[in-house]
């Protein structure tokens, strides 16, 4: 299980005398090298000496005209780099709804990148003056919207990039628009400020040309390049007298002190090289390791991992650790205390690597691994043993915390399959666990993909569904127990899908409630119940109270009770034949503000009961707060008290409770008549469930409410 990878052995350094034989070795080279190019310098100096004056003008002008194009490319290059980026960004986002871009443009937290939706679709994709370089481009939504997405980018920020002239503080960088306008002018490395034009400052350049201009005034050498594509014009100025008189002075020196400048730099080039070195290595370091832990980074792995998939001869899995609650970790305990137990996994899981696989630190709190393997239960026990060891780690003292490893799993049994569509798949995976809110590890595969994909266009289906009929309710009887007539009934929701047939409300309620469109739900079932009573009225027909259950995160809206109200008042349907029903975790997150709701809905009249009473832990601590017409008990209080004495005894006295608050008893999921007959015995004031009726049509509730008398009696 512990394949490790093999160390590497690291040569001995070589004793001192090899050391002095290799540097000596250097040396000479470094000699014999330098002699021919010190002789070279001798003789040209000889053979230029009297051409070198006349060529000098030609030659700097050339100089400064490459080197006003190399900074004009620089320019243009970061510009369309710029553009190049605004279209990226921009295909990306045709694929979603305006609103949806507005959101994601909002959380990339640049502000200089912006979504325009009343701008001008024909808008300039370029413009540029002092004040700000603009992009545009256009986007077409998903939903058959415009807009314009600009990219605004300061002026001054094209000139931060530019790293010529060499001999900045003798030269003026000039950068126009297609006017001849000034941006913006530097000299000295210090922004000048002005008002003039190119036309005003070089009466001989005229304007639209499409070559470059040159111009000499005295010891100045001036370049006007065009950019093109609507860019403007570069400008570069140089005033190099320095330079003139260096090479006066070089080409009048004596032969020794040519040699000895050579030599000098000779020595020079030779150090830049070997801090070049140096720094190339460091470079390296910092772009494919971590700094904390010393393990590779993404880059290194993406890299490595991608030879190693070329000539892989046996699957792999890529496997992302994550470690659960780590924020709240680093609160509690400390960054060091955080950052020690990073180390400890960085020294953990380069063990459980396989020696053909690769182990990094892929951000933040999160490792990945790519090992090879032969049978997939070896890799879940490569995984387990992983696990195991890792939560090892001990928390200080004696802590509450209990350390939850998310591992998500994505396998590459095709060559094909890049090393970064398999990390995709794997934090995939990894995202799918954390919804389940769970530990452990998730495969990635096609069932999960599906699955995320179905629940990822959930909001479109179920606008659609609701739309075409897809969902009815259904009606649950209610009976007394001391006269074993009707006394009501409770609304339940289906689905009748189209392909997948019908659906009970535990295949969808827990989604539709995840991505927050339960509220729509019950807020249809409250109007078909509403519809109902108002056709039975109509139709002469008793009337009962009818229950609906309410979803929790529209309980907290500021206008709950009045669209509830509206809705109901717009039937004309009394309040007294509508009954809530709230489960006892909604009274979890805030008592006092649910309390309030409770009573205002009481104060309309409204019947209020507690569903699932007893499945948490603070059920009898609410009935002390909270005002309530019935509470619901809870299934699980029915289960085994046919050959259990103490679940009788706890029924019996949360039954006589009850009825000392005057609070209405219902026990539902009654399917035995044993169940029936204790109930009875207890006091228990209406049942509801199997024994008695499985939840009806509309139809069939109707007919009951004429004859409410149960089959058996």
């Amino acid at each position: 299980m512990h394949s490790t990878r093999p160390n590497r052995n690291w040569k001995e350094l070589p004793n001192k005398v090899v050391h002095i034989q290799r540097k000596t070795h250097v040396a000479l080279r470094l000699l014999l090298l330098g002699l021919p190019i010190v002789l070279i310098i001798i003789l040209a100096f000889s053979h230029f000496y009297s051409r070198l004056n006349s060529l000098l003008d030609a030659e700097k002008q050339s100089q400064y005209e490459n080197r006003a194009q190399g900074c004009a490319l620089l320019i243009v290059h970061h510009l369309e780099s710029d553009q190049k980026r605004l279209l990226l960004l921009a295909q990306s986002l045709s694929g979603f709804t305006l609103e949806q871009n507005l959101h994601l443009v909002e959380s990339l937290g640049e502000s200089d990148i912006s979504l325009v939706v009343d701008a001008i679709a024909d808008a300039a994709p370029f413009s540029v003056d002092a004040a700000a370089v603009v992009h545009r481009t256009s986007v077409e939504t998903a939903d058959g919207k415009s807009a314009v997405l600009q990219l605004k980018v300061s002026p001054v920020a094209y000139r931060s990039m530019l790293s010529c002239p060499e001999h900045a503080k003798s030269s003026r960088m000039m950068w126009a628009d297609e006017d001849g306008s000034i941006i913006w002018q530097f000299k000295a490395d210090e922004q000048q400020v002005g008002t003039e034009s190119l036309a005003a400052l070089y009466p001989a350049w005229e304007q639209g040309g499409l070559v470059s201009f040159l111009m000499k005034d005295n010891a100045s050498y001036t370049t006007i390049l065009p950019l093109g594509n609507g860019y403007g014009y570069f400008v570069l100025e140089s005033h190099d007298k320095l330079l003139e008189q260096a090479y006066l002075t070089i080409l009048q020196a004596s032969l020794s002190m040519a040699v000895l400048v050579s030599l000098l730099l000779l020595s020079l080039l030779f150090y830049l090289l070997l801090k070049d070195s140096v720094y190339e290595r460091s470079l390296l370091h910092l772009a494919f390791r971590d700094e904390l832990t010393g393990l590779p980074n993404k880059n290194h792995f993406v890299q490595e991992a991608s030879q190693l998939l070329e000539r892989a001869r046996s699957p792999y899995a890529v496997i992302i650790l994550d470690i659960g609650k780590f924020k709240l970790i680093n609160d509690h305990f400390g960054y060091a205390f955080g950052d020690s137990m990073l180390l400890y996994f960085s020294k953990v899981l380069p063990r459980y690597t396989t020696k053909d696989g690769v182990c990094a630190r892929l951000s933040g709190d999160k490792f990945i691994l790519l090992c090879s393997y032969r049978e997939k239960e070896s890799l879940d026990r490569r995984i387990s043993v992983i696990t195991e060891e890792l939560k090892r780690f001990s928390f200080p003292g004696a802590s509450p915390f209990q350390l939850d490893i998310l591992i998500g799993i994505s396998l590459i049994e095709d060559s094909k399959i890049s090393i970064n569509a398999a990390i995709d798949k794997a934090l995939f995976a990894l995202s799918a666990l954390k919804e389940r809110q769970a530990s452990g590890y998730l495969y990635y595969d096609e069932v999960l993909r599906s699955q995320l994909l179905e629940e990822s266009e959930l909001d479109k289906v179920f606008a659609k569904a609701l739309k075409a009929g897809e969902f009815h309710i259904v009606l649950q009887p209610k009976y007394s127990l001391q006269t074993l007539r009707l006394v009501g009934c409770e609304a339940l929701v289906r689905w009748d899908h189209p392909s997948k047939g019908l659906l009970a409300p535990s295949q969808f309620i827990p989604l539709l409630e995840k991505h927050n469109l339960l509220v729509t739900l019950d807020m249809f079932v409250l109007e078909q119940v509403c519809r109902l009573i108002k056709q039975w009225q109509l139709k002469g027909l008793p009337l009962l109270p009818i229950s609906v259950n309410q979803s929790r995160s529209y309980l907290f809206n500021t206008h709950y009770e009045q669209t509830l109200v509206e809705l109901i008042d717009r039937y004309e349907v009394e309040h007294r034949l509508i009954e809530f029903e709230l489960t006892e975790s909604l009274f979890l997150n805030d008592v006092k503000h649910l309390s309030k709701v409770l009573s205002s809905l009481r104060r309309h009249s409204f019947l209020v009961s507690l569903d699932d009473f007893g499945s948490g832990y603070s059920s009898l601590t609410m009935l002390k707060d909270v005002a309530i017409d019935k509470i619901k008990l809870d299934q699980g209080f029915l289960k085994g008290t046919d050959e259990h004495h103490r679940g009788k005894v706890v029924v019996q006295h949360v039954i006589a409770m009850a009825k000392q608050l005057g609070i209405t008893t219902v026990a539902e999921g009654v399917e035995t008549g044993e169940q029936v007959h204790m109930l009875q015995m207890l006091g228990c004031d209406v049942v509801q469930g199997y024994f008695f009726s499985h939840p009806l049509q509309v139809s069939e509730y109707e007919a009951l409410l004429i004859d409410d008398r149960l089959p058996s009696s």
